[in-house]
């Protein structure tokens, strides 16, 4: 049975991929603030550890996992969205990524799954996102 940690959860789609997959797996938590999404992860899936803002967590307190999943939020690197960038120290929402570095260093997960954003590798983004791929 796979061990997963959904970071930027939303409704679970990361999980519901696995389950249409008929991969077993057992989400040991999230890392979530919308509580609307919350709400909606939970009808969906039923009771979940979220440990809330990735920002704050610390990975002490992350369960040990195979998998983790992070769909940082692409609004700044997306074409309809703003174009701020990833950038480490950027503090923008899409360098949020940059939250995922430790917890990787740190819990060292065999599997890594990140949601794919077309505009992620253009001209514009291609060299934060291979710094991302350095770190990997």
């Amino acid at each position: 049975m796979i061990k997963v940690f959904e970071a930027f959860a939303g409704i679970g789609t990361q999980r519901m991929a696995l389950e249409r997959l008929g991969i077993e797996h057992d989400v040991v938590a999230i890392s979530e603030i919308d509580k609307h999404a919350v709400k909606s992860y939970e009808a969906i899936h039923g009771p979940v550890n979220n440990l809330g803002d990735i920002t704050r967590i610390e990975v002490e307190d992350i369960p040990e996992h195979d998998l983790f999943t992070y769909s940082f939020p692409c609004q700044d690197i997306s074409i309809a969205g703003y174009q701020r960038s990833l950038a480490k120290d950027s503090d923008t929402r899409s360098s949020l990524i940059w939250e995922c570095e430790r917890i990787i260093f740190n819990k060292r997960p065999k599997y890594l799954l990140m949601e794919n954003v077309k505009n992620l590798v253009s001209k514009r983004h291609i060299e934060h996102f291979n710094n991302w791929l350095h770190v990997l």
